[in-house]
């Protein structure tokens, strides 16, 4: 039998490349001004960075979702995406517990985690989508149109939410951490030597 320890490789440089960007993209949103605004060069220039990083996320979101279609090694898109009915009852279980302050397990796995993930996955598409659209609809100059500004109105809505999952699921991880869970260890841990520990898998036998 075949029980996985970690994740593969394609899945933790999808990760690692989501969170560094859109952590950029939220702490840039932070001081950026469209051109058109009043404010200084330097907000002006965030947003610039705001635009090129944005492009970037949505080439990795584009690429995960690919990965999560295709991938056998960590789940896919069953373990993000509980459509079946025991793993509906796994996710409902492990939300009660945590409600009892029970910390379900982390790790290659669906139940709790893995939708908790996926509703970020769908969390980052949104906004890296409308933001991808409000670059090919915002004008350079002038004022924007009705479609823009209504893009922009479901992006400023969506980052929300985004600001929620990050503050969230990273707090998560470092009470996981704190606990002594190496979970975060292994996601930026990239020491595999062979095949089967760039899948993350260990043999036993039955």
């Amino acid at each position: 039998m075949e029980t996985q320890k970690n994740w593969s490789l394609p899945t933790k440089f999808l990760h690692i490349g989501l969170v560094m960007t859109v952590t950029l993209q939220l702490l840039i949103s932070l001081g950026m001004v469209t051109p058109d605004d009043k404010g200084s060069q330097l907000g002006k220039a965030l947003f610039e960075a705001h635009e090129i990083i944005g492009l970037t996320a949505l080439a990795i979101v584009l690429m995960h979702w690919v990965w999560s279609v295709i991938n056998h090694a960590d789940g896919g898109l069953k373990h993000l995406f509980p459509w079946r009915a025991e793993a509906r009852q796994q996710v409902i279980s492990e939300a009660k517990g945590l409600l009892r302050l029970e910390m379900p397990k982390g790790g290659v796995r669906g139940g709790l985690p893995g939708f908790i993930h996926g509703l970020g996955l769908l969390s980052v598409t949104g906004i890296a989508a409308t933001g991808g659209m409000l670059f090919i609809l915002f004008p350079e100059h002038g004022e924007p149109g009705a479609l823009a500004e209504a893009f922009a109105e479901v992006h400023e809505g969506i980052a929300t939410l985004v600001w929620a999952y990050w503050i969230g699921h990273g707090g998560v991880a470092i009470l996981h951490h704190m606990s002594g869970h190496d979970y975060v260890k292994k996601m930026f841990t990239f020491s595999a030597n062979k095949a089967e520990k760039d899948l993350g898998i260990e043999k036993k036998q039955c």
